[in-house]
Formats: structure tokens, sequence, C-alpha cells
């Protein structure tokens, strides 16, 4: 069986088991919900974790949320596209594998956008998807955004030479996505995109030298320090943003009491992620001792030519191609800029 053929069959079964939940339910009625994931059980998963532990709880063991890792139901890339025809209620979307479905994402995937930290971070990913030209984007696919997959901000780890300097990133080949791969072409890096799951492989046979990925958790849960020989420590380059998001049509037809059941989980499902990347870390450093990787500390001198040379750079240039395609791209850096700029408290 071909991949597009397979792909249609898990949409179809998918989309079977969607219009289960579109029928209005009492609150005592049962409901299952199907979840799709990408990568492993992990820090970022904690979330969807909590979350489905939560409405079972909670309702009784009336409302269950089944969670598919994996990608177990299609790809990545394509999650969007199970959401528009109920293949699944709820899925881990990483926007910037298929950026051209939902343009308006792309502002939060900038390099060093000014966000000092993950309460901060909830805080103005969460007030920008509230947005009505990002809400609106995602109605086209039949998706609304309940929640931001907080993430630490990403690092490099690599095999080769140790880019010490700047003028060592020239020429070498990154997995860098959406804002922050541009960022990285303008210190001579060639990027290339490439979904977390395929990143082991790829580093493994040297498809390219270095991996960026949220620090430190995603690079223990995908393995990667264990075909590395160094990492970055102070780059902060930024994060390529993930969201919980929902169908439409399963949210509307799911029972207020459920609804609520999911809302008012949120609070405690961003403590409980925060705190997981605490114990990641804790976990993470002594493999990375292990292993002997050499750890490459970006001075914050250097962080400063960073910036200058590849972080507005790269903002202005998403404007302008934004503006191009009729959206407004101008408002929407001034949204996330000014969002920064209001109290997390």
């Amino acid at each position: 069986m071909n991949r597009v053929t397979k792909r249609a069959l898990l949409l179809s079964i998918g989309l079977g088991f969607g219009l289960s939940t579109t029928v209005p339910a009492n609150a005592a009625d049962k409901v299952t919900w199907t979840w799709s994931l990408y990568g492993p059980p992990r820090a970022a998963t904690v979330t969807f974790e909590y979350l489905a532990k939560v409405a079972k709880e909670k309702s009784g063991g009336n409302f269950i949320i089944n969670l598919r890792y994996n990608e177990q139901l299609g790809e990545a890339k394509d999650f969007l596209d199970g959401i528009k025809v109920d293949s699944f209620q709820g899925a881990f979307v990483a926007y910037s594998y298929a950026p051209a479905k939902t343009p308006l994402q792309g502002v939060l995937d900038m390099p060093f956008l000014p966000i000092p930290d993950l309460v901060a971070q909830a805080k103005v990913l969460d007030a920008y998807q509230a947005w009505k030209p990002v809400s609106d984007e995602l109605s086209k696919w039949n998706a609304m955004h309940f929640m931001t997959l907080l993430l630490p901000q990403y690092e490099f780890m690599g095999t080769g030479k140790p880019p010490r300097n700047l003028e060592d990133w020239k020429g070498m080949r990154v997995r860098a996505l959406g804002g922050l791969g541009e960022a990285m072409k303008l210190l001579g890096a060639v990027p290339t995109s490439v979904s977390a799951p395929e990143v082991y492989t790829a580093l493994e046979r040297g498809t390219f030298q270095a991996a960026s990925f949220p620090f430190t958790y995603s690079f223990t849960a995908y393995k990667l320090h264990e075909v590395s020989k160094w990492y970055t420590v102070g780059m902060n380059l930024g994060i390529i943003h993930n969201s919980v998001v929902l169908s439409q049509t399963a949210w509307k037809a799911l029972p207020d009491e459920y609804k609520k059941i999911l809302e008012d989980a949120r609070p405690e499902a961003y403590r409980l992620q925060r705190e997981a990347y605490e114990e990641a870390d804790k976990k993470s450093f002594p493999l990375f001792e292990k292993r002997k990787l050499e750890v490459i500390k970006v001075s914050p001198e250097m962080r400063d030519k960073l910036i200058a040379t590849a972080g507005r750079p790269v903002w202005d240039q998403w404007v302008a191609d934004t503006e191009k395609k009729g959206l407004p791209g101008k408002e929407a850096l001034e949204k996330v800029i000014a969002l920064t700029k209001q109290p997390t408290n």
C-alpha cells in the first residue's frame, strides 16, 4: 500500500470515528476522542497526558481521550488535514512542518524574540492565537487553538567541527526550521527542514552536521546525544512553536461540563510542563557528561552579534514576505512584540 493510499485510508477510518463525536451528548454520555501526536512520550507530551487523565477522572470515566504517539495516524505535517475532516479530535501541531497552511503562525518562529521564560511564553503565544486573523486562519482547517505547548529555547547539538565562533557555522548543514532556519542561513549555514522523528537517522548518516531542538529534553528524547560530539549553551535561538489544536466540530459537540474540565485543567497543565522540563534537565546533563560532549558556550557578546546578524533581518524579511501575500505581517510582528512587553502576573 503506497503512502497516499495509506493516508487516505487512515483519514477515512478516522472520519468515521470523528463523526461519532459530532452529535451533542449529555454529560453522562460517553465521549471518546483521539489525539494525534508526533514523537514518543516526553516532557513536551506531559500536557496531553495530563489533560487525558483529568478528562477521564473528572467525568467518571465518561470522557476518554486516547493518545496516539509517533505519527500513528499520519505524518505530522498533515495533522491539520486530519483535523479538518475530523479524522481525530486533537493534535500536537508544529506549524512549521507545513508553513503554507497557516502563514501567520510563522511570526512565532522568529529567532531571538524577547520572550524571557516559559510563563511569559504561554501568555504571549496564547494571546496571539486569540487574535482574530490568526484564529480565522486556523478555522479554515476546522481547527482551534486550545493551549500552547511550552518549549525551552532551542540550542544545537551536532557532529564534526564544533562552532566555537560565528565563522564556524559557514557551510555547515543544520536542521533548523522556520525563522530559525532563516537566521542560520544568514550565518552562512545551510538549513534543512526535517521532522523531529527523522533527525536521529539523518544526523547519524551525516545528512546534516547539527540539529536545533528545545534544550535539553529533546536531545535526550530523540537520543541525539548518542551520535553527537558537542552542544551549544546560551545561544537561545528561539523556538519552533507548537499548539494543542482541537477540532472545532468536536469541541462544539462536547458537553459544557466536559469543556469546563479541559479549560480548568490548563493552569496545572502549564505548571506540570514547566516542571517536566526542569526534571528533564536533571537527567540530561549527566548523559551529556557521560558521553563527554563538548560544551560550546555562547557568550553574551557573541549572542549580541547573532541578534544583529541573524535576528532583526529575519523579522524584517518575514514581514515583507507576508505582506506580499496580502496578510498583516507587520501588524502580526507588532502584536507579538507588544504582548512581550505586557506583565505576566
